[in-house]
């Protein structure tokens, strides 16, 4: 969607268009249900939250000062929302790591070059959801969605420094879930 439009949907939807909030949900419903999805782990529970999420974003639309990205603030809503979600659950994940400043080494090879496109789906979302789900939620966000460290800090409240680190480990697990998946697809062969 054109930011001109976004931006006169989001007029139209605080002047009390209601229909206006439609070309909204359109255009962020399958980001939001991702963002549910990699938290939550379970489809049923990435859907409510998905719905939750837009109720939200519509009751609270007038707050919205385009600061930032319509899609940032609404990611916000959806990471917030699933944390909800998670505490009510009483399943408590770690959002903040006690890891040393520094400079990260992001250099990573990628060893899925050679396989083929579903092939390399398949892996990548097996590794994916072998991620804790926070760190889902940053690979996901960097990767899939091409947000910037700053625009996922500014979702998740984590530093830039502590996203480069989840994204470092989270790169290093995934490889390892790879190789070791590929490792056992090969002996099987032979």
């Amino acid at each position: 969607m054109d930011v001109h439009d976004e931006k006169y949907l989001i007029e139209r939807v605080k002047a009390g268009d209601k229909e206006a909030f439609t070309g909204l949900v359109d255009t962020y419903k399958n980001m939001v249900y991702t963002v549910c999805l990699r938290m939550l782990g379970s489809e049923a529970d990435a859907e409510e939250a998905a719905q939750d999420v837009f109720i939200k974003a519509y009751r609270s639309i007038g707050s919205f000062q385009a600061k930032a990205k319509f899609s940032t603030w609404l990611y916000r809503i959806a990471y917030n929302n699933c944390i909800s979600v998670i505490r009510k659950k009483v399943r408590m994940i770690d959002l903040v790591e006690d890891v040393p400043e520094g400079v990260v080494d992001e250099k990573e090879m990628n060893g899925l070059e050679s396989i083929s496109a579903k092939e390399r789906s398949m892996y990548l979302t097996m590794a994916i959801e072998s991620l804790a789900e926070t760190d889902a939620v940053v690979v996901t966000l960097f990767y899939y969605d091409e947000l910037s460290l700053d625009e996922i800090a500014k979702v998740t409240e984590l530093s830039s420094s502590n996203i480069r680190i989840k994204l470092h480990r989270s790169r290093k697990k995934m490889y390892q879930v790879i190789c070791e998946n590929l490792k056992s697809e090969v002996s099987s062969i032979l």
